[in-house]
């Protein structure tokens, strides 16, 4: 069975969940979202969203997956 990309639908080679195009786009947003977060870490999903263009449904998506890690006030990491 043919099996589609999440983002834009498109058929895919076995074993891959985002075709080629998407996931390059993917890992560039994430790139951006990981630069502006070396030079402002203190920053909320907020103002990240705000200031990188990157939606914040995605940056919660990247807390969520584990990708970007949260830190509380009293400087604890976690991942939701």
């Amino acid at each position: 069975m043919t099996q589609f990309c999440k983002e834009c639908g498109s058929a895919l080679q076995p074993g891959e969940v985002f075709c080629k195009t998407c996931y390059s786009h993917e890992r560039d947003e994430y790139r951006i979202v990981k630069e502006y977060l070396r030079t402002h870490p203190n920053s909320n999903a907020m103002q990240i969203a705000n200031e990188t263009g990157i939606s914040i449904s995605k940056i919660m998506k990247y807390i969520r997956n584990g990708s970007l890690t949260v830190v509380t006030n009293d400087g604890q990491r976690r991942s939701r």
